[in-house]
């Protein structure tokens, strides 16, 4: 097999906390022709010198210090031009808070000198603390510019194993054969942050390359939700809007601006009533801002695309991508070591009685503390009976030490697991056998089992929070 040069160019300001799970599985990995640069957009917690110190010895990793932030955009733009000089036939942009498995290098190599058209390729995302649950494969770009992952807050399985054509990649994890940036240019640096990782792939469909994914490939991301709450929030919501006006405005094809303008208007009537009537009236003051820049961006965007027509592009390529069901991003819910928010269902007993309790829905794996002296005592609920048992399996070091199961609610105690009491906290691992999906469950989310805890210290359970867009 070919082993071109591969640039992975991780970006990072003030990420310090997350560069050696990232820079230790970058160099754990079995692909022989990589180069990993740090590109530091001007952090002062360390970053470089860290990175210098701990991994330095190493002579595929460098680093840049720029002296200003760049923004990702930006960032990343540098990182490009230093993977073009070193004539890299591939980049690979990382967010810091990326780990990727040994062979993910490898796997997408190998897919895309398996498929030359191919522009860029998606791998699969899993969440870091939650690797059976989803983060992305690949981006959905809706009718109004808006666009959210694919597949996110979903149980992995057979079904995200397809290699399929998507309208773009998240910028988190995003393969990208580097000879197509003479053609489709760069990041859009105006952007800031937010939806320039599309921008650069609807530009790619346009001038008549593909976007697929590649779940081969897996690398696992420590999503967080708190972006954008408290002092970031109105930023981030200005930015979201604003760019998804740039993303129609710069490359919906004009033949189709009629009707996106009815599905901007009544989609905009929504976000900005829902907005009034929840009293976040900062929210409907972003989008006055965001049409404001929109209008102000209508005569620059027009020139863009007749310079992008004249250069070939075709921005009907992608029409056929565009995500028609929805408009603004689901409300997705995301788990914490395996465990969503807790909530009251109402179930079956073994008794036979109906029962309202407050349960913890599990997703395909969780994990649990136990602590020496804590009494711990579960009881597993099957919400859903007529689509099988529950079946738990309990896992400690590697080793099975349980299979939990029931058709109805069954009590379990972890002391039972052990044949004398740990002297020092153990992590457990639970494992469903099968999953519920939402859409026979009602949840938010796949469900892989519900438990009820009764414990004299309740174990650490937190969620990374809800994700809702306008």
């Amino acid at each position: 097999m070919n082993r071109p040069l591969v640039y992975v160019i991780i970006i990072n300001w003030n990420g310090r906390e997350h560069l050696d799970a990232c820079f230790s599985s970058l160099l754990a990995g079995d692909y022989p022709n990589a180069q990993f640069l740090l590109l530091d957009n001007a952090s002062t917690d360390g970053s470089v010198a860290y990175v210098r110190e701990r991994f330095g010895h190493d002579a595929r990793v460098c680093w840049l210090a720029c002296e200003e932030n760049h923004g990702w955009s930006g960032g990343n733009n540098l990182g490009i031009q230093a993977a073009l000089e070193a004539d890299a036939a591939y980049v690979f942009l990382l967010n810091n808070d990326i780990a990727i498995a040994p062979d993910a290098i490898s796997k997408l190599v190998e897919q895309a000198e398996a498929t030359p058209d191919c522009a860029c390729l998606a791998p699969k995302m899993l969440l870091y603390n939650t690797p059976s649950v989803l983060n992305s494969v690949g981006l959905y770009c809706s009718r109004v510019g808006a666009a959210w992952d694919r597949g996110i807050g979903c149980a992995d399985g057979p079904e995200w194993d397809a290699i399929v054509p998507v309208i773009g990649v998240c910028g988190g994890a995003m393969f990208i054969r580097a000879d197509v940036f003479g053609r489709v240019g760069l990041l859009p640096e105006d952007f800031v942050i937010y939806l320039d990782d599309l921008d650069l792939c609807l530009r790619m469909w346009s001038f008549g390359y593909r976007i697929l994914t590649c779940p081969k490939a897996e690398v696992r991301h420590k999503f967080s939700a708190s972006m954008g709450q408290e002092k970031h929030a109105r930023r981030k919501y200005f930015l979201n809007n604003r760019n998804r006006f740039r993303i129609i405005l710069r490359n919906f094809p004009l033949r189709h601006w009629p009707q996106t303008l009815f599905w901007v208007a009544l989609g905009e009537v929504r976000a900005v009533g829902r907005a009034l009537l929840e009293g976040a009236y900062w929210k409907a003051g972003c989008h006055v801002q965001a049409w404001i820049s929109a209008l102000g961006q209508l005569s620059g965007a027009l020139r863009y695309q007749w310079k992008l027509q004249r250069q070939g592009a075709r921005s009907l390529r992608f029409w056929k991508l565009i995500e028609r069901r929805r408009m603004f991003c689901p409300r997705i819910v995301l788990p914490e070591s395996g465990w969503y928010p807790p909530r009251p269902h109402t179930f079956r007993t073994a008794a036979g009685t109906m029962e309202t309790a407050t349960l913890h829905p599990m997703a395909p794996t969780a994990t649990l503390e136990y602590a020496p002296g804590q009494q711990l005592c579960l009881r597993l609920v099957n919400c859903l009976p007529a689509h099988g048992a529950c079946v738990v399996t309990v896992w400690l070091d590697g080793e099975q030490r349980a299979t939990w199961k029931t058709q109805s609610d069954a009590v379990f105690r972890t002391e039972s697991l052990f044949e004398s009491p740990p002297v020092e906290a153990v992590q457990l691992e639970l494992r469903a056998c099968q999953c519920f999906p939402a859409e026979r469950t009602g949840e938010d989310m796949d469900v892989g089992a519900w438990f009820d805890f009764n414990v004299s210290e309740a174990p650490n359970m937190t969620t990374q929070g809800n994700m809702q867009h306008p």
